[in-house]
């Protein structure tokens, strides 16, 4: 059985269709959630949930349905294996049932047949019956009287279950109840009809039953419907004929305009054809231009993935060609100049009628320059700024008196501005009147900028770790992943997964989509508190951030001891400068850069670092008296590095090293004194020869890669190796490599890439040791003459892959794949091009095999035995010469939709079906038949819909030899 349950969250509705699925919710909330408001929300946490069996409709209409959803703001989640263990559904499960406003239940052929259905569907009636859920059924390729009344179809699996259930016939009755009630309401029968016409009625009367109650957010933030309904009122969408109109919302920053904005977004958007939520356009224009926002607005508007190759010129034909067509709803947030629209190629003239664009911005100029309409945010009336500042400021009830007499003064000073009151609130919450009081003293003596003060008494109020990591993210790390952020600072020793949580809790940074978010205020004051003390000598800054201030920095000789982090992502050698400066900066722990253009040599490197990333490192090695005790990730990837160092180094914190694509690297380094190490990527270092037996002795080691290495010729893990954390290692492309390694100590290796290592001929016996590896390639091993008959032990083993292995003409695959085979979990297997002049009957003990790739080998038939495969849904044959036959193939298989392509990344594409392509004997077979039917009798429909391309001189026959149905499934295929 297979459920679907769909959510809505203000956050993923938002973000639900850009890329990195962000949200436009940031810190402009106009206020935060209560306590008291969240079980509200918890209760509709979940918008849809469907019901289905998975094998009946799971690669057809429910994929479909679930497609449909998606494009319009649903996002789904599917197939969740977590909650389907166990012969009864969970209590997790029943919470998601229960937590959704609207249930579909497809019933299907099978569905009665699933006890886990029935309960789910009997969970859906109690919700109908007590919760006042909305249920819609849809009848995929059944009657609805035999659902209704649990007869024809339904009636064998009811008869099994009042067998099985004798002891317990009320369970029995219970399910036939729910059903009868269920099947009875207004639904779909969606047999012989148009799925697509179907899928639309079904999302449309979704949509209707929800309205713009998506995700309920906005109702629990202070304030905001009245407003919302203001600017609802000024697009006139009610309109029927309206031509584009363009709404600008303008305020200050940290007034709300995003949230309110937000909230519009998830009211209205329903009611257009097409949608956009362009977050932070300010930053997407200064990282890639024009053409970075137009991605972004193609990729939410019409799911437009294919522009990474598109010029320019191409993007804005797209925008132009595309979206003029459509009802489209653009919201462009935080806009800071006119070219930013101007740029965009859409006519506001030339836009489909009722399409509407909505701008935020703090310059009021750049709207009335493009002729929007001028709404100006206003900041909360007294009543909402104090109930939004009790909110942050007191967690319970218990409001203390002492404190409440204060909240009048405060509110003097944060002025009734959202940002403010949340952050100043979440900092005097647990503290007493006396720090209350110390507080506002505080802001009494610095009157000049009243909001950046309230900021920075917040600020001030971090201890050191939690300070140093809101600098670290106001200068470097906004809008960066979480996890990345995360690793970054705990290198730095900075603790971070405490550290974090307190700043969230302080309402100085938010987590959203996996990433470090902050206010664009907060981030000014962050850069601000770096520069306050030295405003125009960055050379003696905490941090440096831009380019122009390094530069300067190593071209004036400026540099102090008080530089102590520099993260310089992006690529630019514009200018050359002297590498002296960096030798000088002796606290540095923290160092990024995308930088080669230097003159002179790095004679030292501060021994305080603990992050190194220097892409395109410019020097043959690391300085002579670099002792780096403490650093714990040296990234040089694309360096010019010929020795990493000489002689023996002692790195005890040590745990990455990426030197990738360090095309003069000649010999890795001795590893003895790096024992922590846990990640080494060495790919693409085409000039390595030698890799230090060492290696072996890295217990903690647990991702190697080599991939590319086109000089090395082998690699020993030495005699004393212990590599039991090991988990991943790529050896692809090392086309000189003649043996693999011993594989005796890696007894925890689970996926080994082996692809295109043409000089290899031999793989060691011990191979077969590995009884905990997923997937094995040696795809492409040219003189591979023979595996280890001992892999069929691994019983682990998903993917073996072993395409184009030429000269494994008489390889004994029946000593691989005999009756003893302990290959059970094998789902995947890849024989192609293998020259195999038979196949093994032993192939169908197989019995979880989906995926069969035997194309391009030279047997005349294959085994009966494969029948056997009941889980086959995937069969290539083409370019099989010598076949005459087409073999008889399991039933119903290939209507299943496989496990492959969840349990294994990086597959090659195989869609389910028989692929029989440039099979000239059976061509001449098929075609000599009229009645072509005879050798294929045992076909399915199943099978022959996905009959890829025989001979196309079939088509006639096909014709004449298919009923009506067949002839038009197949020849479809066929043109």
């Amino acid at each position: 059985m297979d459920t679907l349950f769909s959510c809505i969250s203000c956050r993923a509705l938002l973000g639900r269709k850009s890329s990195s699925h962000s949200s436009p919710l940031g810190p402009e909330n106009s206020a935060s959630t209560s306590s008291n408001h969240s079980n509200t929300i918890q209760s509709h946490r979940f918008d849809v949930f469907i019901s289905f069996r998975g094998a009946d409709t799971r690669n057809t209409f429910v994929d479909h349905l679930y497609a449909h959803l998606i494009r319009k703001g649903i996002f789904v989640f599917k197939d969740d294996k977590k909650l389907q263990k166990g012969k009864s559904i969970s209590s997790q499960l029943v919470q998601a049932i229960q937590g959704s406003r609207v249930s579909i239940i497809v019933f299907s052929e099978d569905y009665a047949a699933s006890t886990w259905c029935l309960d789910e569907m009997a969970t859906i009636a109690e919700c109908r019956q007590h919760l006042n859920q909305v249920v819609f059924p849809v009848f995929y390729g059944v009657d609805p009287s035999h659902v209704r009344y649990q007869n024809g179809v339904y009636a064998n699996a009811f008869a099994l279950h009042k067998r099985k259930f004798k002891q317990d016939p009320d369970k029995v009755h219970r399910w036939g109840r729910a059903m009868t009630g269920l099947a009875s309401s207004a639904g779909w029968d969606v047999r012989n009809k148009s799925e697509f016409k179907q899928i639309e009625e079904i999302v449309q009367a979704v949509i209707k039953t929800l309205g713009h109650k998506f995700s309920g957010f906005a109702d629990d933030l202070i304030g905001i419907q009245p407003r919302v309904q203001v600017l609802e009122n000024i697009l006139k969408l009610n309109l029927e004929n309206d031509d584009f109109r363009v709404l600008g919302i303008w305020g200050m920053g940290g007034i709300g305009k995003t949230t309110l904005v937000a909230a519009l977004y998830d009211r209205i958007s329903y009611k257009f054809d097409a949608y956009c939520f362009i977050e932070d356009v300010k930053k997407i224009y200064k990282d890639g231009g024009t053409i970075a926002i137009q991605k972004n607005i193609l990729r939410q508007t019409i799911d437009e993935k294919n522009l990474e190759i598109c010029s320019s010129l191409e993007i804005s034909g797209i925008v132009k060609n595309r979206l003029h067509n459509m009802k489209v709803l653009m919201v462009l947030d935080n806009v800071d100049q006119i070219e930013q629209l101007d740029n965009l190629a859409i006519n506001p003239k030339l836009l489909f009628k009722g399409s509407r664009m909505i701008i935020t911005t703090r310059d009021e100029h750049i709207l009335k320059v493009y002729g929007a309409y001028v709404h100006k945010v206003s900041l909360l009336n007294e009543n909402d700024a104090r109930e939004l500042f009790c909110r942050k400021a007191f967690k319970t009830e218990d409001q203390s008196s002492s404190c409440v007499e204060l909240i009048p003064e405060v509110l003097k000073y944060v002025q009734c501005l959202p940002l403010a009151i949340k952050v100043m609130g979440s900092f005097l919450c647990t503290r007493d009147a006396t720090q209350w009081r110390d507080a506002l003293n505080r802001l009494k003596n610095s009157p000049d900028d009243k909001i950046m003060n309230v900021l920075q008494v917040s600020v001030d109020g971090l201890q050191y770790h939690e300070k140093e990591i809101f600098l670290h993210i106001a200068c470097f790390f906004k809008g960066e992943r979480e996890d990345y952020v995360k690793r970054i600072l705990d290198c730095c020793g900075l603790h971070p997964h405490i550290g974090i949580l307190g700043i969230i809790e302080k309402s100085l940074i938010t987590i959203r989509d996996q990433e470090v978010h902050m206010h664009e205020t907060l981030q000014e004051l962050g850069k601000k508190i770096v520069r306050d003390q030295f405003p125009e000598e960055p050379g003696s800054w905490s941090r440096i951030w831009l380019y122009e201030d390094f530069f300067r920095v190593l071209m004036n000789k400026t540099v102090t001891n008080n530089v102590k982090a520099i993260v310089l992502n992006q690529k630019e050698d514009i200018f050359k400068c002297s590498v002296d400066g960096l030798s000088k900066m002796k606290n540095l722990t923290l160092l990024i850069l995308n930088h080669t253009n230097f003159s002179g040599s790095l004679d030292f490197l501060s021994n305080k670092l603990r992050y190194l990333l220097w892409h395109g490192y410019p020097f043959a090695s690391l300085p002579s008296f670099f002792t780096g005790f403490g650093l714990v990730e040296l990234n040089i990837p694309n360096s010019s590095i010929k020795y990493v160092w000489e002689d023996f180094k002692n790195f005890p914190y040590l745990k990455r090293m990426d030197l990738s694509n360090s095309k003069y690297l000649l010999e890795t380094p001795n590893f003895s004194g790096i024992p922590k190490l846990e990640r080494l990527d060495l790919s693409g270092c085409t000039s390595l020869r030698l890799v230090h037996p060492s290696i072996g002795l890295l217990e903690k080691l647990a991702f190697l890669n080599l991939q590319n290495c086109s000089n090395l010729i082998s690699i020993n893990f030495g005699d004393e190796s212990n590599l039991c954390s090991l988990r991943v290692l790529h050896l692809s492309g090392c086309i000189k490599l003649e043996n693999t390694p011993d594989f005796t100590s890696a007894t925890n290796l689970e996926y080994l890439d082996i692809d295109g290592c043409t000089s290899l001929s031999l793989v060691d016996e011990s191979i077969g040791a590995l009884t905990k590896l997923t997937f094995l390639s040696l795809r492409d091993c040219k003189k591979l003459v023979s595996i280890p008959n001992n892999i069929n032990t691994m019983t682990s083993l998903q993917t073996l892959d072993l395409c184009g292995c030429l000269k494994l003409t008489y390889m004994p695959l029946g000593e691989v794949f005999n009756s003893s085979s302990h290959l059970e979990s094998l789902i995947f297997l890849d024989i192609g091009f293998c020259n195999l002049l038979e196949v093994p009957d032993a192939i169908g003990e197989l019995s979880c095999l989906e995926r069969l790739n035997l194309q391009g080998n030279n047997f005349v038939a294959l085994p009966y035995s494969i029948k056997g495969l009941q889980c086959l849904a995937y069969l290539n044959l083409s370019h099989c010469h010598q076949l005459t036959a087409l073999p008889d193939l399991p039933s119903r298989s290939a209507s299943l939709v496989g496990r492959y392509f969840k349990m294994v990344s990086g597959s090659h594409d195989h869609r389910s079906g028989l692929y029989v392509f440039d099979c000239p004997k059976v061509a001449d077979m098929l075609s000599a038949h009229w009645n072509w039917m005879s050798p294929c009798k045992d076909l399915e429909l199943v099978w022959l819909m996905r009959l890829i391309e025989v001979c196309t001189l079939l088509i006639d026959s096909f014709s004449k030899s298919l009923d009506e149905m067949f002839a038009h499934s197949i020849i479809s295929v066929f043109r």
